[in-house]
């Protein structure tokens, strides 16, 4: 592991101004639709969230990632506890145990969990010699997310259980699965889904998928959220309506538009055009995390950097997907862009961390 000063480590400018612009534009957002809000105040809480987020990144941003290796087992064991905790006095809200209250505030344990996930994973990996493709290492590293996704799931949360189910299979692919494991993989995959579907699922799970794939057939229930995103974006146009112009959020016709649906607000008030440069930036973001990953100085730097693109690259699809109904609505926040404390928190400290593995390649090469 490179141990560098971190006085003289280099700094990406252009990940932090991507992922400036991006937080930028959720702000913007959020101000919009909170102009029926006579005291602004998801718009100041926001603020505040995101200078305690970007205090957490320039912290992180400044310690060596190698230390985190030691904290793994620590993470990911305070992450089961409060998943365990938020089940039995966690706060209920759309129907999901998924908070932990203090005071006026609240935390996300599921996204503590993911930092846990995360460096566990990227610990196990890297100490596995890259030739060695046995088994039993997608065996003895999906045990550490089997908790963690059964517990998302009583909550229930079935997107943070598949983002996490996600962020494993890519560390595996990247780490060199075998063709023929990936084979039974899907086909397990595959069987467990008609089980579910012939077996376990009730009438009316049934009957959401089947809204998802029809939004019309049940319009003003399960499918009014998808129909009235829709319309929000496609309302815009290329240049939008305007910042407070929209129709669909200003007049609360779309639900949980500061959250979940923050992408057909800038869809209606900015357009194709603010829709175009929320994809660039974090088309942008993406492809910089990719270099960094490839030019890591060691493995754990790159299973972290390649399980932060999973996770962000996860969330975008997802929340974006359901925006214009390509994916069922599972309430997955857009990063950096949705409002929220504990993501944007845990989404700034883990592209600290990915700063900090950028520095410290950067460095290292100099001294090869």
């Amino acid at each position: 592991m490179p141990r560098i000063a971190s006085k003289a480590l280099f700094f990406n400018y252009k990940l932090f101004l991507a992922a400036i612009f991006l937080m930028g534009l959720g702000l913007l957002a959020i101000y919009s639709v909170s102009f029926n809000d006579q005291g602004f105040n998801n718009f100041k809480r926001q603020i505040v969230f995101s200078l305690i987020a970007l205090f957490v990144f320039l912290a992180v941003s400044r310690l060596n990632y190698g230390i985190w290796e030691n904290y793994a087992r620590g993470f990911y064991l305070i992450g089961i506890i409060l998943m365990f905790l938020v089940l039995f006095i966690g706060e209920k809200k759309h129907g999901t145990y998924g908070w932990l209250g203090f005071a006026s505030y609240h935390i996300q344990p599921i996204e503590v969990m993911k930092i846990g996930v995360i460096l566990i994973l990227a610990k196990y990996f890297s100490k596995v010699r890259m030739d060695d493709k046995r088994y039993r290492h997608i065996f003895i590293s999906s045990t550490y997310c089997i908790l963690p996704i059964v517990l998302a799931l009583f909550q229930p949360d079935f997107g943070s259980a598949a983002i996490i189910g996600f962020i494993w299979f890519l560390i595996v692919l990247t780490w060199g699965m075998r063709r023929r494991y990936l084979i039974y993989m899907m086909a397990a995959v595959l069987l467990l889904g008609v089980t579910l579907w012939l077996f376990f699922l009730r009438p009316y799970q049934k009957a959401r998928i089947a809204v998802f794939l029809n939004p019309n057939d049940d319009p003003m229930g399960s499918g009014y959220h998808v129909l009235q995103s829709i319309t929000a974006i496609g309302s815009g146009r290329i240049w939008g309506k305007g910042l407070g112009y929209g129709s669909q959020s200003q007049l609360h016709f779309l639900p949980e538009a500061h959250t979940d649906f923050i992408y057909a607000v800038i869809g209606e008030e900015l357009g194709f055009v603010g829709i175009a440069g929320l994809i660039l930036g974090f088309a942008y973001l993406f492809w910089e995390m990719y270099k960094i990953a490839v030019k890591s100085a060691d493995n754990f730097g790159r299973f972290i950097v390649v399980a932060v693109i999973a996770m962000f690259f996860a969330q975008f699809l997802v929340n974006t997907g359901m925006n214009i109904g390509l994916v069922p609505v599972t309430g997955l926040p857009l990063p950096f862009v949705s409002y929220g404390g504990s993501a944007l928190v845990v989404e700034l400290f883990l592209l600290g961390l990915v700063f900090n593995i950028s520095s410290v390649s950067r460095k290292s090469e100099g001294y090869r």
